[in-house]
C-alpha cells in the first residue's frame, strides 16, 4: 500500500496523500512522497501535477503521537524526512497546482505554500500553521518555504498565535488562490494546471521565481 497512490488524467499526474481518516504524516510516509516527488521531478509528467488529500481531509499535519513516541534518532529522522518531502515537492519543474479538499493544518499549509496555486473548496474546515501550539517548531527546509511565500504579517500572525483560518480568509491571508465549489474541486485542479503548465515560458518562469528560495533550501540540505 502506497502513501501517495496517483491517477493519470488527460497528462496531468493526480497524486492523493492518504493515510487514515485525518491523512496525518509520519516519517514512513515523508521518505515515500519525498522519493516520488524527486521521481517525478526527474521525469515531469506534460500536463503537470495536482496534489490533494484523500476523504474529508488535505492532512491534519504531523502525526502527534507519532511525534511523541520519537527517540532522538527518530527525531532527526522525522525533520530529514520534513525537509526532503517538503523540497521535493518546491524543486518540482512542472506546474503544480494543491487542491485542498479539507483541513490543511501545519504542514498541510506549507505543502500549500510550496504549489505554484491553491485551490481550496468551500466548506467548514481549517487552514493554518498552529506548530507553537502543537509544541513542533517549523524545520529548516518548511520555514525556508514560510519566509519566500507568505507575506510577512501573515507569517508573524499564524506562526505566532496558531489561528486557524476558514477557506475564505486563507484566500485573503494567500494561503489560497480561489475557492472552488467541492464537488468541482478536482475537475477545476486539473484545468487550471494544465492552463499553467501550456503556458510556453511557464517552466523557465517558474525557474527564475524559486530560484533564491531553492539555493537557499540546496544549502540547508547540504549543510
Amino acid at each position: 500500500m502506497t502513501y501517495f497512490p496517483t491517477a493519470e488524467r488527460d497528462g496531468t499526474i493526480i497524486i492523493t496523500l492518504t493515510n487514515g481518516e485525518r491523512n496525518t504524516l509520519n516519517p514512513d510516509l515523508l521518505e515515500e512522497g519525498a522519493a516520488a516527488l524527486q521521481a517525478l521531478a526527474g521525469n515531469p509528467p506534460e500536463a503537470g501535477i495536482v496534489l490533494t488529500g484523500a476523504g474529508a481531509h488535505f492532512t491534519c499535519g504531523m502525526d502527534t503521537k507519532v511525534a511523541a513516541s520519537l527517540d532522538a534518532a527518530g527525531q532527526k529522522r522525522a525533520v530529514a524526512a520534513i525537509n526532503e518531502f517538503a523540497a521535493g515537492l518546491h524543486r518540482l519543474p512542472c506546474a503544480v497546482v494543491c487542491a485542498v479538499n479539507g483541513n490543511a493544518i501545519g504542514a498541510g499549509g506549507i505543502m500549500m505554500l510550496a504549489c505554484d496555486w491553491v485551490l481550496a473548496a468551500q466548506g467548514d474546515y481549517k487552514i493554518g500553521l498552529p506548530e507553537a501550539k502543537a509544541g513542533l517548531p517549523f524545520p529548516p527546509v518548511p520555514q525556508a518555504i514560510l519566509d519566500h511565500w507568505l507575506d510577512p504579517v501573515w507569517r508573524r500572525r499564524l506562526a505566532l498565535s496558531s489561528h486557524l483560518l476558514n477557506p475564505a480568509e486563507a484566500l485573503t491571508a494567500g494561503l489560497a488562490d480561489e475557492l472552488c465549489i467541492a464537488d468541482q474541486l478536482l475537475d477545476e485542479a486539473v484545468l487550471r494546471v494544465q492552463a499553467l503548465n501550456a503556458q510556453p515560458g511557464f517552466r523557465a518562469c517558474k525557474r527564475q521565481l524559486r530560484a533564491k528560495a531553492n539555493a537557499e533550501i540546496d544549502v540547508i540540505l547540504g549543510g
